[in-house]
């Protein structure tokens, strides 16, 4: 049967963690109709190996378009064929994905919704109270942005349907960084984003180990700025953080 969903990874060098996310999703119930694809962006260990194994759909990203994670993103959905693009960091868990799918079919039975995305925290086990007042604000401020015509977005979890996805040419391969809020604001444009309060997704929270979270946040504002101002990159390349 043809999927519902699907499920897109898009990853480098995560055989630390993609394990924990396909596990995660799998705990979905046999009602559901869904697929799993690694977007493998050229990984020298055994990140793919690992997804093989576990029976996910694997797929090389387009070696012709820029080396960004948008183009891995748009790898995965250009084999996708779930009427929802579910899109997913290779560093995140859904604790309880049967609870979220449901509330996403019920959001997205209204046509005027296009995207959407959940709060997001740090694994429990890892986290401090900087994580816990960084993303309560965080997720706030994604929350309002919706309501206006420049919505703001993390990439680590987003819900697109496919046709929409596809209507705005999906992920802008050229940006290095804010892919993530580029695609929401363009489909901002032809309907309605929605901010599942409710649901949740974990991240690692490496990231911000090594950058920090001031650091990271003026890092994120200066490019976003800049973009909006000189339409361009302001850096040039998108760098993997290591464990």
């Amino acid at each position: 049967m043809k999927p519902e969903v699907s499920f897109i990874i898009p990853a480098l060098n995560e055989e630390k963690h993609i394990a924990i996310l396909i596990e995660s999703i799998k705990k979905l119930d046999q009602e559901y109709h869904y697929e799993i694809i690694v977007a493998d962006g050229g990984s020298t260990d055994k990140t793919r190996e690992i997804a093989e194994k576990l029976g996910v759909k694997v797929t090389r990203d387009n070696t012709d378009a820029p080396k960004t994670i948008a183009n891995g993103r748009n790898s995965g959905a250009n084999l996708a064929s779930g009427e929802i693009l579910f899109f997913c960091d290779a560093d995140t868990a859904i604790p309880d994905p049967g609870k979220f799918l449901a509330e996403v079919f019920r959001v997205f039975n209204n046509p005027v919704i296009v995207g959407g995305t959940p709060s997001l925290r740090i694994f429990p086990d890892e986290t401090n109270w900087r994580d816990k007042i960084f993303h309560y604000l965080f997720n706030k401020i994604i929350q309002f942005s919706f309501i206006t015509k420049t919505p703001v977005c993390g990439g680590q979890c987003q819900i697109v349907r496919r046709n929409e996805f596809r209507k705005v040419n999906g992920y802008n391969v050229n940006i290095v960084h804010g892919e993530d809020s580029d695609l929401f604001r363009r489909l901002r444009k032809i309907g309605k984003l929605y901010f599942f309060s409710g649901m949740v997704v974990y991240e690692s929270p490496r990231r911000y180990r090594y950058y920090g979270y001031i650091r990271l946040l003026f890092k994120g504002i200066l490019s976003l700025a800049y973009q909006q101002i000189f339409r361009r990159n302001l850096f040039t390349k998108w760098v993997r953080v290591e464990d």
